[in-house]
């Protein structure tokens, strides 16, 4: 293993850990997480036991794999947000702990997402889903809209299984 590498993934763990120091006994994001999870009990097979909040001014949230470790970041920025779109960020970075893990090689991912017809996704799940070129965030944004009861048709039911998007058990 490279020297970056190592310390890339000593970043990510002394960040995380650090994170989750400073926010064990926050109120607002114990009780952020303890709803968020609970919306998604029963329609996943396994749930994270630990996510490290970000400060509100840093409104990115994200799922990082480094090496055969998992860091799942939440933006405070997310508590202040509408109940309709409140636990986005954390449906959509939970369908990366879900995916990464299970994931095809990139290389096959890519492959299978030259042939996917971008205007449809966008119209159909979103935007963002085709931001990257091998799937991930569309695997995401589908997860997102699946636990949220959202239906999708057989084109893009077929892609998300193709790039072994994480099963979910019921959708409502």
């Amino acid at each position: 293993m490279k020297i970056s590498s190592r310390i890339t993934a000593l970043r990510y763990k002394f960040t995380y850990n650090s994170l989750l120091y400073l926010n064990k006994n926050n109120s607002k994001t114990r009780k952020y997480q303890e709803e968020g999870l609970k919306l998604l009990e029963g329609k996943v097979d396994k749930l994270p036991e630990q996510i490290a909040f970000r400060p509100r001014f840093i409104t990115q949230s994200s799922c990082i794999k480094v090496f055969d470790k998992l860091y799942l970041f939440i933006s405070k920025a997310n508590l202040k947000k509408p109940a309709s779109k409140k636990f986005d960020a954390l449906f959509h970075e939970i369908g990366h702990w879900l995916h990464f893990p299970q994931m095809p090689p990139r290389s096959e991912c890519r492959e299978i997402w030259k042939s996917v017809d971008i205007e449809k996704i966008k119209n159909d799940v979103s935007e963002y889903a085709v931001k990257t070129d091998d799937g991930r965030e569309f695997v995401a944004e589908v997860f997102k809209g699946l636990v949220k009861g959202q239906e999708y048709d057989d084109y893009i039911m077929n892609l998300y299984e193709k790039l072994n998007g994480p099963k979910v058990l019921s959708r409502k």
